[in-house]
């Protein structure tokens, strides 16, 4: 049962957070800039110990406008495949709105089940009171914080030419009432082979706050195509009961075609 409640931690998306690659400041673009579109659709297959446990996506739904800013409908979502819902049931759902402009959240909504724990939040942002109010509560944020799924948006807004191998960078993150830095370190390129074919990928390994849900950080990899999506491709972590991966089995609506080496 610890094996299972270890990937319910998995599916809780905080995997996402670990994709907030560079920033720290306010920065202003427009939606030509930015690297994604509506419709953009990307599913993933969830695997431990070499075996399918279940998949997850993430999907840019459409723009709504809330409080008069435009902004990106985001939803990301897992789930574990039947057999496993048999031990361990999930059905995770996130959602953020994020800033076009801004690329900061200006809403989002958890909404999980795992194994029979099931938790709800809403947080809404106020970047420039440095605010998020959550089920009547206030907290104190950093102007630029970012939510668990908004991060992976922001961070496919990075300019390739500021990376250096070995860079380590930090973004402020807001989550279950909580204000923390995370610590990402870009560490190679990679040709990832995939079912599509090569792909040119850059490897990046994050550091997570200890007694989080992955009690040593280093021990967890991602790759990102080098090219103008910045796509998450893969995610390798080791934990304690074993390897969890997460791969890129699908996608639609991507801003431009990847760049892939066919296979022979």
């Amino acid at each position: 049962m610890k094996k299972l409640k270890s990937i319910g931690f998995f599916f809780r998306f905080r995997i996402v957070i670990c994709f907030s690659l560079l920033f720290s400041f306010y920065t202003s673009y427009s939606q030509k800039e930015l690297p994604y579109v509506v419709g953009e659709h990307l599913t993933f297959d969830i695997s431990f110990v070499g075996f399918k446990v279940g998949d997850a996506e993430l999907k840019i739904v459409d723009l709504k406008e809330i409080n008069s800013i435009s902004t990106y409908h985001i939803i990301g979502s897992g789930r574990t495949s039947p057999f496993f819902d048999l031990f361990f049931k999930v059905r995770d759902m996130y959602e953020t709105y994020l800033d076009t402009s801004s690329v900061l959240p200006v809403k989002f909504v958890r909404d999980i089940y795992e194994g029979g724990f099931t938790k709800q939040q809403t947080y809404n942002f106020y970047h420039l009171d440095s605010i998020v109010y959550s089920q009547n509560l206030q907290y104190k944020i950093s102007k630029t914080s970012q939510d668990m799924l908004s991060a992976l948006y922001f961070a496919r807004t990075f300019n390739k030419q500021n990376l250096k191998f070995n860079d380590s960078f930090f973004v402020p993150i807001f989550m279950d009432e909580e204000n923390y830095l995370l610590e990402i370190t870009y560490i190679e390129n990679q040709m990832l082979e995939t079912q599509w074919g090569t792909i040119n990928c850059m490897v990046f390994k994050p550091k997570m706050q200890k007694g989080r849900v992955f009690e040593d950080g280093e021990k967890m990899k991602i790759w990102i195509t080098d090219d103008p999506n910045h796509l998450l491709m893969k995610v390798e972590t080791q934990i304690w009961a074993g390897k969890i991966i997460a791969i890129l089995s699908d996608y639609d609506k991507i801003k431009v075609p990847m760049k892939i080496e066919l296979k022979n």
